[in-house]
């Protein structure tokens, strides 16, 4: 579906223009009613995602950047957005320019303010580019587990997160969950050291090796595992970071 990218004229005032996959010959304004009615939808993802941050972070306390990111993906999962026979002919990043956008200017399709929407994505001065992009991407990507789960897994860490979804072949819930039980079953001080970056790398390595994105090995993924299968085979491959002393 074509959307609607906002921006600022020389004098501040907001304009916009229409960015589409699909064929043009108006540079896609003949595309606006159906990207206007998008981006009134967008509203209500963004509003729904304030909702959550707010809701989830009260009951967490923990990392207002991560459950930030994990309440942007669920809202966009809820919306049904991207389940629309319109956006399967449309290139997703478009749509997460469109909402880095509304963000950035913190503006409604009514052209109205909403100040709380700018804390939603990373604060920078330049103009959204592949990163930003991925904080859309990314936080779908974290809510397939509860937030609560979410924050087990990563210790309520965006860096630690990034981790294992730029790999490609550990981006399965059912390995993140097999990894949040290993770490459950270890003692606190175990724990704690296994969240630090370096070994928390170490660890993604590890896997990594057993879960290879290409070539030998890399025909069953860990969503080819039953659960029981899946935290044995996650046990065998980490037993060296756990200590015996």
């Amino acid at each position: 579906m074509p959307v609607k990218i906002w921006k600022t004229d020389d004098y501040g005032r907001y304009t916009s223009s229409i960015v589409t996959s699909w064929r043009t010959e108006l540079v896609g304004e003949e595309y606006r009613v159906q990207a206007e009615a998008l981006d009134l939808q967008i509203d209500s993802v963004l509003d729904r995602a304030v909702e959550l941050s707010e809701t989830v972070s009260d009951e967490q306390g923990k990392s207002q950047e991560f459950v930030k990111r994990w309440a942007i993906g669920r809202a966009i999962r809820e919306s049904g957005v991207l389940d629309s026979s319109h956006m399967a002919t449309e290139q997703r990043k478009n749509l997460w320019l469109a909402m880095a956008r509304k963000c950035r200017l913190g503006v409604r399709a009514s052209s109205k303010l909403e100040e709380r929407w700018r804390t939603l994505i990373p604060n920078r001065e330049l103009e959204p580019q592949r990163l930003e992009r991925d904080v859309f991407a990314r936080g779908l990507w974290l809510q397939e587990q509860s937030c609560a789960d979410a924050m087990a897994t990563f210790n309520g860490s965006l860096a630690l997160a990034r981790q294992l979804y730029s790999r490609e072949s550990l981006r399965s819930a059912k390995l993140r969950g097999a990894l949040q039980r290993w770490f459950q079953e270890l003692n606190p001080p175990q724990r704690s050291r296994m969240f630090r970056r370096e070994q928390f790398i170490a660890v993604v390595k590890t896997l990594q090796k057993r879960w290879p994105s290409r070539g030998p090995g890399s025909a069953k993924r860990p969503a080819h595992f039953s659960d029981q299968e899946l935290d044995c085979e996650v046990q065998r491959a980490l037993s060296q970071f756990v200590s015996t002393d």
